[in-house]
């Protein structure tokens, strides 16, 4: 297979249509088992090979059957975790004109896809109905870093750039160190995605959903529309309930649970691809809660933007050839994210 067999315009035109389509009616309560919950507090202790098969073997469970398991024992303290939803909280209790002057993709910023993004967007997931939310972004790749972004002036907002930064180092630092489970996971060298991530691109999203009485007076349906992630994996902290998945094992819509401290962690389209349909990109969407503001604040990870992905050895065979072609993130899903 060729690069040109592969359009990304098609592909995006692809997942919108098929989203449009599912029927997202009548979610119910997770179940124990639904989503899996998976301990990591001894592998991150002892770095010893016993502990990282566990755990991969774990992780390629919940990666082949469900698509998301929630992650604990991650390493990440619990008072940088609710710093940063107070600073989340903070930035989006400003006046709008604040938060305006940092607005995603104004005409003066030469770095689209970072900054504000308003209420009743219809972008990240670009959809015909407007997403019920209001989000602050920042990303990095290999020529990005944390100047590049668009940022308020600190006396806007006392210390948020310096915890958004401190949080954004920890998670990016997390998510390096699981590249070595989902590579055991996939009967792999534990080393093996280490090139490809030596300059990653991430995408951090601090996310608003205001109570859900106002979505009753604008042109939008869901908190975040029903989509799949585009990325390697994703990890995802919520502080109340609203984010409902596409559970293939009952074929029907379930509602995350909330676990305090934990990572929601799913696969996206990148893997999706990169392991030939070996693991699921889950449908998803979130809602608003009916009374109060809810907040969540996904971390988005893939590889390197231009480095190539071949499907990998362990998910082909002559009987099960790759089914798409070797490809980079910046060619196969960045269009999806407007970039």
């Amino acid at each position: 297979m060729t690069l040109i067999d592969f359009d990304p315009h098609a592909k995006e035109r692809a997942l919108r249509a098929e989203s449009s389509a599912w029927d997202v009616s009548l979610p119910v309560a997770a179940e124990p088992g639904d989503i899996p919950v998976i301990d990591v507090t001894d592998w991150s202790a002892s770095g010893a090979d016993e502990h990282l098969d566990a755990i991969a073997t774990l992780v390629n469970n919940a990666c082949e059957t469900v698509g998301f398991y929630q992650l604990v024992g991650h390493g990440i303290r619990g008072e940088l975790i609710a710093e940063m939803f107070e600073m989340t909280q903070r930035f989006h209790a400003l006046p709008t004109h604040l938060k305006q002057q940092v607005r995603m993709d104004r005409t003066d910023w030469p770095l689209g896809g970072v900054g504000y993004l308003p209420m009743y967007s219809r972008k990240l997931p670009t959809r015909a109905k407007a997403n019920l939310n209001e989000a602050f972004l920042i990303k990095a790749h290999r020529a990005v870093g944390f100047d590049q972004n668009q940022w308020l002036p600190d006396d806007a907002l006392p210390g948020f750039r310096a915890t958004v930064e401190r949080y954004a180092d920890a998670v990016a630092d997390l998510a390096g160190r699981l590249l070595a489970v989902y590579a055991r996971a996939l009967d792999l060298d534990r080393d093996f995605f280490a090139s490809g991530f030596e300059h990653p691109s991430w995408r951090l999203r601090m996310t608003h959903y205001p109570p859900v009485p106002e979505q009753l007076e604008h042109d939008a349906d869901f908190g975040i529309a029903p989509h799949v992630d585009t990325t390697f994996f994703t990890l995802l902290l919520q502080n109340g309930p609203g984010l409902t998945i596409y559970s293939h094992t009952r074929g029907r819509w379930i509602q995350a649970p909330v676990v305090a401290d934990a990572f929601v962690v799913n696969s996206g389209e990148l893997l999706k691809q990169w392991t030939n349909d070996r693991y699921l990109s889950v449908r998803h969407f979130a809602n608003n809660d009916t009374t109060a503001s809810r907040y969540s604040i996904p971390f988005f990870y893939n590889a390197a933007a231009d480095f190539p992905m071949e499907c990998l050895p362990t998910c082909q065979s002559p009987t099960n050839p790759p089914k798409y072609p070797t490809i980079s993130y910046e060619q196969s899903q960045a269009i999806a994210q407007g970039e």
